[in-house]
């Protein structure tokens, strides 16, 4: 599972005048605080993307799985039942996973925060020193790593870790220091050159460049124009502006620059003030300046942003910089503009003045990621690494000196022969498998007759049985399982296809188990009782019994117990299900999930149910946002704001009128496009719902963005049948770009509250039922959640969470919570004691950062009750007052008793 967050943003809290701060105390902090409180695993697993996986050494049954959002999982009984073991996990993307052979209950993995190492089977967790991003980057990240950790089997403290930025680090301490043992060498750049990478360093659209503050002593007082000595790499990014602020506040955006990209050579670009116009985000908030004239004093700018968008994650743009600069007249008898640097790269702590944001590199070209490292388990002292750039690469004194083997140049994983370390494996993407009989010096291609379009991520051998050697496959959400058992010469037919037919040499097929706990629909066979296995991630062979082999997977973990013939889903309790909301109603529980879908409990969450999707479609198959149950005419009415997968597809309202057994897909009155213009997600998502509480047949809907010519964008709809038709309201508030906010006062149906997200972002309320707005809050520009209790009182949450007792006139902040930036994001009042209140809070970087709070005097003190929840940072909490229990969902889905 993947998922896109949003970038943090710069938040500025403007005063407003009937503010009566007044911030609740904050009772226990730190990490471990609240661990009294005891919360329990209540969803389902699988259904998202699991990267890797690992046995235990010595204990039959233990495996260790990991994922991209949920952290690290283990199960004892060879993966009917998993549980999460995060406690003290840098990060919940775990990428790849190691097990020290010396010491058996030692493993490691590779976090997108940094190397963690448990000495208790995964129980607890320390993060390494200096292995975050920040430092040296020994992490595991997505598309990035394979098995980027390995250790010494004839002695764990000896252990080796590939980096993303070209590096093999060995540690002779396990772990606790590190030095380089090998590293890609990359061209430098001519000296007094900044190159700037727009792309490929991260999944974000857009990059920037950014000089937040004017060095002191240069004007642009008298200036015609600012410009920059530049010189391109040939490609045509979508878009590239220079965009600059003055003192007051003004922003303009320069023509777009992309074209100048694709001229290799240097020159002079000079921007005059009729190559800009006011930047389009100013406008929004300042539409009165549309009918200004366009005249930038370039002596009042005390910001620019140089930027560039576009699919810049796969193609980048790379732009050479040597100067910025005012552009004054020509001096007297001359042709030529007189050019006035302000930041000159020739000083070497130029670049020191400037941020960046996004996905961009600043520097000398970074080298090619390395995938993978392997030890030889009967010669330590031969290190191999697989690499982007390099192929393979290998060490025969423990890390000391390396060669670059003759291999094809982007290298997936690679595997030793278990007795004779002079027999190597390779995979390498699209090129296959390759074998090398004599330590590395040749390589023989032993993968023809492997389905076409496949790119190989990885291959492994039998630890007992030499011969016998498996490889995975990927295409797109396609997988395949290879295997072979004379080393690779033939490789025989291992299982079925989905179709039940023979798989020929390879197998796809995975036997659903209803024991795995996975009641998703994706992706299933005609009869409903298989699955195709799904962009399999690693290979895990079981140290005590071979013939057992686990598969890390998207969506269905699976195990085999007869050396890949059969595959068995395998992943009860591995929960990696993005929960967007939870509902009660009548002794049932209902759940939407991003990927998933809605489904529902009848026994309090022991098990699930599927509503929708039952098979897969394109219109239908995606993320499911927010839900409502309701009793109408004695019968319940479910209700789904959906958004399908599909790039072409709008959202739309999924509606069951009887319970959930038979469902109807709406689009009437919603937009028919992908909204894309100030979204917080990239498209237009609609993840907030408000039915009326006094009439279950008025709904309203959220969906951010802007409009644009000829189309409506999104904002708030509204439905007076149920959700059956939906109108966009005519009123809109002017902040569209929103996350969860969204609320109905039950004292009064015709007050309606909207939490808006940037510019035009506060809380919005509508005293008429949507047909007029007014913001009546904008201490936080980013309100993530509005609710209303049951008397009447507001509460919106930003950075902290804020009270209102009189319809929005005035505010009380209610919190004092010390860490920033936190997003507080789950807010649930008890329907009975408005004086309880719970709150969580969470980080959008996928770190172990969040916590949950919970009030029984209205505020005035909290207490932390994150207790031993996996994921500390969960977005939705929901009381049920039948039970008595909270629950709380995001990665996973977990109750406590209150």
């Amino acid at each position: 599972m993947s998922i896109t967050v949003p970038s943090r943003f710069l938040r500025k809290i403007l005063p407003i005048a009937a503010l009566l701060p007044m911030a609740g105390l904050y009772a226990q902090t730190s990490d471990g605080a609240g661990a009294s409180t005891v919360w329990e695993h209540s969803g389902w697993g699988g259904g998202g993307f699991f990267y890797c996986a690992a046995y235990h050494p010595s204990k039959d049954g233990t495996i260790y799985m990991g994922g991209d959002v949920g952290g690290a999982y283990k199960t004892v009984d060879h993966g009917l039942n998993w549980k999460t073991i995060n406690n003290g996990l840098a990060s919940y993307g775990v990428f790849s996973l190691a097990v020290d052979r010396s010491n058996p209950d030692t493993v490691y993995a590779a976090t997108e925060g940094g190397l963690c190492k448990s000495t208790d089977a995964g129980e607890t967790w320390v993060t390494l020193p200096r292995t975050d991003k920040n430092d040296l980057r020994i992490t595991g990240e997505k598309n990035k790593s394979i098995h980027s950790v390995a250790v010494d089997p004839s002695n764990g403290s000896n252990v080796y870790a590939t980096s993303p930025l070209g590096k093999v680090y060995k540690s002779t301490d396990g772990g606790q220091t590190w030095a380089v043992a090998y590293e890609e060498k990359t061209p430098e750049e001519e000296p007094g050159v900044l190159r700037v990478q727009y792309g490929k360093v991260n999944n974000a659209f857009f990059g920037s460049l950014t000089l937040p503050k004017f060095p002191g002593g240069e004007s642009g007082a008298g200036s015609q124009g600012i410009g920059f000595t530049f010189k391109g790499d040939g490609t045509l990014p979508k878009d590239s502006f220079f965009i600059m602020k003055t003192k007051d506040g003004i922003a303009y955006r320069s023509k777009n620059l992309n074209t100048e990209y694709q001229n290799t050579n240097w020159r002079d670009i000079v921007l005059k003030a009729s190559d800009f116009v006011y930047d389009p985000q100013y406008l929004k908030a300042h539409p009165e300046a549309a009918s200004q004239p366009v005249n930038p004093d370039f002596a009042s700018i005390v910001r620019f942003d140089l930027t560039c968008s576009g699919p810049i994650p796969t193609t980048p743009a790379i732009a050479r910089l040597k100067r910025f600069y005012f552009a004054f007249a020509p001096a007297e008898g001359g042709s030529e503009p007189r050019l006035v640097p302000f930041a000159d790269f020739s000083n070497p702590d130029a670049v020191k003045a400037f941020q960046t944001a996004g996905n961009i590199h600043l520097g000398d070209a970074p080298a090619s990621t390395f995938y993978s490292v392997a030890v030889a388990p009967s010669d330590p002292s031969r290190v191999i690494a697989a690499t982007a750039a390099l192929g393979l690469v290998m060490s025969k004194d423990a890390g000391k000196t390396w060669k670059e083997l003759q291999t094809p140049t982007k290298a997936s994983s690679a595997a030793f022969d278990p007795k004779n370390p002079n027999i190597i494996y390779g995979s390498f993407f699209a090129d296959g498998v390759m074998k090398s009989t004599d330590g590395g010096a040749t390589w023989k291609k032993i993968s023809d007759g492997f389905p076409d379009k496949f790119d190989v991520l990885d291959v492994a051998v039998n630890p007992s049985n030499p011969l016998n050697v498996c490889a995975i496959g990927k295409s797109s959400w396609t997988g395949v399982f290879l295997s072979s058992e004379d080393g690779g010469n033939t490789w025989q037919a291992s299982g079925k296809d989905l179709e039940g037919g023979s798989a020929g040499k390879y197998s796809n097929k995975i036997d659903l188990d209803e024991a795995s706990g996975n009641p998703t629909m994706d992706m299933l066979s005609a009869d409903g009782k298989s699955a195709r296995l799904s962009a399999p991630t690693n290979i895990a062979f079981n140290p005590l019994n071979p013939s057992e082999i686990f598969l890390s997977t998207n969506w269905r973990p699976s195990l085999s117990t007869d050396g890949g013939v059969v595959w068995t889903e395998r992943c009860r309790g591995a929960d990696i299900s993005c929960i967007t909301d939870i509902r009660f109603h009548k002794g049932k529980v209902y759940a939407s999930a991003m990927d998933e879908g809605s489904l529902v409990s009848s026994d309090n969450g022991k098990t699930w149910k599927q509503l929708w999707p039952l098979k897969h479609t394109d219109d239908l198959s995606g993320h499911n946002w927010r839900m409502a149950v309701n009793e109408v005419n004695g019968n319940t009415r479910v209700i789904s704001t959906c958004s399908p997968w599909s790039t072409v597809k709008p959202q739309a309202i999924i509606r069951s009128e009887d319970d959930g057994n038979t469902f109807t897909v709406i689009r009437e009155g919603i937009p028919n496009y992908v909204i894309m213009p100030n979204t917080m997600w990239g498209r237009g998502y609609p993840r907030a719902l408000a039915v009326d509480p006094n009439d279950p047949q008025v709904v309203y809907m959220g969906i951010d963005g802007d409009p644009e010519p000829g189309k409506i964008g999104g904002g708030i709809f509204k439905s007076h049948d149920g959700g059956a038709t939906w109108t966009q309201l005519a009123s809109q508030p002017t902040g569209r770009r929103m996350f969860n906010g969204l609320a109905v006062d039950p004292t009064d149906s015709n007050r309606v509250f909207w939490g808006a997200c940037g510019n035009g972002g506060g809380v919005w309320r509508s005293n008429d039922g949507g047909e007029s707005w007014e913001q009546v809050f904008r201490n936080d520009v980013f309100i993530w959640n509005v609710v209303v209790a049951s008397d009447g009182t507001i509460y919106c949450s930003g950075e902290q969470l804020w009270r209102s007792k009189d319809q929005g006139k005035t505010w009380t902040r209610i919190t004092s919570f010390p860490e920033k930036p936190r997003a507080m994001v789950g807010i649930e009042v008890h329907p009975t004691n408005p004086n309880i209140i719970w709150v969580s809070r969470t980080n959008w970087a996928n770190l172990r950062l969040g916590s949950i709070h919970k009030t029984t005097d209205g505020g005035d003190t909290w207490t932390d009750i994150t207790g031993n929840i996996p994921y500390v940072g969960p977005h939705t909490l929901r009381f049920n007052p039948e039970t008595n229990e909270l629950w709380a969902g995001w990665v996973g889905m977990f109750k406590t008793k209150q």
